[in-house]
């Protein structure tokens, strides 16, 4: 019910206006002693062409999600032993602003003397309300976090699980590492780092994440994405192993699990682009010879750039009725319009495209997604099950895939444009766009 809140706020601003707020002094990093105290000086704000506006500062609980991104919680949901929401005190929870004028806010934190040791944490909640007939619904969050001094830091953390989800020719292996600050103290700059290991122990690919920008919270779980670059997989068992480092190196916590491909894996398609020019023909080639995009002369008007490259399976739009999405997918990027003359696709589909389609390969179609119609146009397709092609001619560029359907429907009129699902996480979507829900972090450190 917190987060369902949070989220529908969120998306009231998006239909009602608003007014901004910034604050500074929007971040707290410090050492006190047990039994002393500290304070922080926060200045709230609005522009000058904003309207009056009604700002409630709260201290809330100190809530990170798999992310890694922080959130508010509340007092009822925090129940972390290493919160520190009921050691701040406010000088003020209420303000009005008038346009173009800043007004102060005194934090003071003070610890008891049987604080504990490591670190305590909770953040600061700034949010405008409802004024004067507008719909407001602006935020900053104040990430707090507490060194307690003179009293020793455990850094220590749990690999919960590692998992390497649904592996499919011509999509990328993503091992997800879950993982748990079981320690009593936050960390920057965790690292995690994979690497694949044949079935005869030698490394098949390796992977390492960018240093975290956000602090990992003790008692928070987080999960990191790691896509190694994995060459042609022959049929067996692999190992993938995870660590979690901080960023001196030290190795929080090291896992290891084995999956098996019960077919050749095939990796994605390679990006690779040429210059198109009005007066000569070309043909875009992957690296490995799979995709070829053969382009007539006069297929543009001007000289352009063409990319070909991979297209994630999950982000594909769902198959229209009557049909399924087969594994196999790709984007051809460069033109925004169409081609002049068409081009001839010529494509290798897999063994698991094969599987999708029940084993008749007479089902397997190009398809491509019409942004404009927004629907999936599966187009006239010849299959070639010597050499396990597909070929299609078109005048549309942008995302394919192999679809598996006994029926076109290219040039029907009364074909359905598939509508595009609302995405579940369209709110946080938005709120990371806007940066003005729960607000922006002072910093490169979050």
């Amino acid at each position: 019910m917190r987060i369902l809140a949070y989220l529908l706020l969120i998306g009231l601003c998006f239909i009602l206006p608003a007014s901004a707020i910034s604050v500074t002094g929007a971040k707290y990093m410090g050492s006190i002693a047990p039994g002393q105290s500290d304070s922080q000086l926060i200045t709230v704000s609005t522009g000058p062409d904003e309207n009056p506006t009604d700002v409630e500062v709260d201290v809330l609980g100190f809530g990170q999600g798999m992310d890694q991104n922080y959130f508010p919680l509340s007092p009822a949901d925090d129940i972390s032993p290493y919160s520190g929401r009921m050691f701040i005190t406010l000088s003020n929870s209420t303000l009005h602003l008038q346009p173009g004028v800043s007004q102060p806010v005194k934090a003071t934190i003070t610890l008891p003397q049987n604080v504990g040791s490591g670190g305590r944490y909770a953040i600061i909640y700034v949010h405008a309300l409802p004024n004067s007939g507008v719909f407001i619904t602006t935020g900053v969050i104040i990430p707090v976090l507490v060194t307690i001094s003179g009293t020793q830091p455990m850094e220590s953390g749990s690999i919960l699980s590692v998992d390497t989800g649904t592996i499919s020719v011509g999509q990328p292996i993503t091992i997800k590492t879950t993982f748990k600050n079981t320690g009593n103290y936050h960390y920057y700059n965790t690292v995690n780092t994979v690497t694949i290991y044949d079935p005869n122990g030698n490394p098949a690919g390796n992977f390492s994440t960018q240093p975290s920008i956000y602090a990992i919270i003790p008692g928070n779980s987080v999960q990191y994405s790691a896509t190694p670059r994995i060459p042609n997989l022959s049929a067996g068992t692999y190992t993938a192993d995870s660590k979690v480092l901080l960023g001196d190196g030290t190795v929080l916590d090291e896992k290891k699990i084995t999956f098996s491909l019960a077919t050749n894996y095939v990796p994605p398609v390679t990006e690779s682009n040429i210059t198109l020019s009005p007066g000569s023909p070309a043909t875009l080639t992957s690296p490995d010879g799979r995709y070829l995009v053969s382009f007539p002369q006069g297929a543009v008007l001007g000289d352009v750039v063409v990319s070909l490259g991979p297209y994630p399976a999950n982000q594909l739009q769902p198959a229209p009725s009557g049909a399924k999405l087969g594994v196999t997918s790709f984007e051809i990027t460069g033109l925004a319009g169409l081609l002049n003359k068409d081009a001839t696709l010529n494509i290798t589909y897999s063994a698991d495209d094969l599987a999708a389609a029940g084993g008749d390969a007479s089902q397997l179609k190009l398809s491509y997604w019409d942004e404009t119609q927004r629907q999936w146009v599966i187009l006239p397709t010849q299959v070639n099950t010597q050499d396990m092609t597909l070929t299609a001619t078109t005048n549309h560029l942008g995302v394919w895939a192999v679809m598996i359907s006994p029926s076109t429907n290219e040039g029907s009129p009364a074909a359905t444009p598939t509508k595009a699902p609302i995405p579940v996480a369209f709110s946080i979507i938005s709120f990371a766009a806007a940066t003005v829900i729960f607000g922006a972090i002072v910093g490169r450190r979050k």
